[in-house]
């Protein structure tokens, strides 16, 4: 059986003996001395029973290149195609690289980590073990939020072992301790260039929404597309779609059962998908576009960072044009509809909505995307059908090699 100590009396001696040794330590006359006699103290060197390869030296270095394009216009492709075949070379050229994969982001934006799929992945081999050094163009292709900079390098810096970011177009390097501070300043101005940079493309944007130039995005507005010029067209085969929903809700029928008629019908919504809701419907009611009008800046982006859109009731500017545009609905109709919106008049005048005529033959043609230009063939056509539709690609086709000629013989 174990015996116990009388633990009352030893910690009152501890306590004691504390003060005391307190109380000496302010006696600067107590004399120095040696904790041990040198002459018989003895000294053993234990090595480290892990060792390094011996041939870690001549290893070839893992390297993991990272390039990355904030959009994907022309001059930015060319960008992100040199930036890869440039890094391809560096580490073919170098006979300590071993190249493990070149982490690409394209049309992505820098000031978020969460979006770039391909800086991700990198950091993820990182910590796998998978790469020895990390390679790119500038802290701006690394990132636009110092934050983020700051925390992906501290994080690769703990790993064991730790692996360096190379910055080539700076010559910085983060295995080395200098280089460390400057490299927290260029991420910052990174940032605050991305920062800049938002504030003149919004002054941008606002200036040719005051002047009424702003080309706004039809990809997902039915009954409308872009012409290769810029122009406004209408689709006249989705603009019967359009009538039929304004025709209808005029007559009292409710968003809600002309959403259902549309999915019963097998007409797809603006976004190709096979359900309507009754927002979808709302949307279309609402939207000025259909009348012929313009309404600049429904919309902003709250932060550069997040690039996060949020509806603009009141907070900024507007700008309304009319007439900008050939109408699909015309005016009084359009306006007609919105006072019901406003008192939900199809409520109290509801009814049994006219079914959509099985004989409104709808073409669907994508407006972007490497598909642009294409068009989506229904399986369920009949006969007749198939036989329409090559007849309206035949008079497009038509249509458009006599434009041509008109051009050319302009010149």
């Amino acid at each position: 059986m174990v015996r116990k100590l009388d633990a009352k009396h030893i910690e009152s001696i501890r306590t004691l003996k504390r003060r005391e040794r307190k109380k000496s330590s302010f006696d600067d006359n107590e004399p120095i001395t040696k904790n041990s006699d040198s002459k018989n103290s003895e000294l053993t060197i234990i090595e480290p029973s892990i060792r390094n390869n011996p041939d870690s030296a001549n290893r070839k270095l893992r390297v993991g290149a990272y390039v990355r394009v904030s959009t994907q216009d022309e001059a930015q492709q060319d960008s992100f195609t040199s930036q890869k075949i440039h890094f391809q070379r560096v580490v073919e050229e170098n006979p300590r690289y071993e190249l493990v994969k070149i982490y690409e982001d394209e049309g992505i934006s820098g000031t978020q980590v969460i979006n770039r799929k391909g800086f991700q992945e990198m950091v993820a081999d990182a910590k796998d073990g998978k790469l020895d050094l990390i390679i790119t163009k500038d802290i701006a292709r690394f990132g636009r939020n110092a934050a983020d900079i700051t925390a992906t390098l501290q994080f690769l810096d703990t790993l064991t072992p730790p692996i360096p970011v190379f910055f080539e177009a700076t010559n910085l390097d983060t295995s080395d301790g200098k280089s460390k501070i400057i490299i927290s300043i260029l991420a910052a101005l990174a940032e605050l260039e991305s920062q800049l940079k938002s504030e003149a493309i919004k002054a941008g944007i606002a200036y040719r929404m005051r002047e009424g130039t702003y080309k706004f995005a039809v990809n997902n507005t039915l009954g409308f597309e872009r012409s290769k010029h810029g122009y406004i067209k209408i689709v006249e085969e989705e603009a019967e779609i359009v009538k039929y929903i304004y025709n209808e809700f005029i007559d009292g029928a409710s968003p809600h059962e002309i959403a259902n008629a549309l999915t019963e019908s097998g007409i797809s919504s603006p976004m190709g998908l096979p359900v309507w809701r009754s927002s979808t419907v709302k949307s279309i009611l609402s939207n000025e576009k259909y009348c012929g009008d313009v309404l600049y800046q429904k919309t902003f982006t709250t932060s550069y960072i997040t690039h996060k859109s949020k509806r603009n009731n009141g907070v900024l500017r507007q700008w309304h044009w009319t007439n900008r545009h050939k109408p699909i609905i015309d005016k009084p109709d359009w306006e007609k509809a919105q006072l019901m919106l406003k008192n939900s008049a199809w409520r109290k005048n509801s009814r049994k909505i006219r079914p959509v005529e099985h004989k409104l033959f709808v073409i669907s043609r994508i407006k972007s995307g490497k598909l642009a230009g294409f068009y989506l063939l229904d399986p369920s056509w009949n006969k007749d059908e198939r036989e329409t539709f090559l007849e309206v690609i035949k008079a497009e086709i038509k249509e458009f090699s006599q434009k041509e000629n008109k051009n050319y013989e302009r010149f």
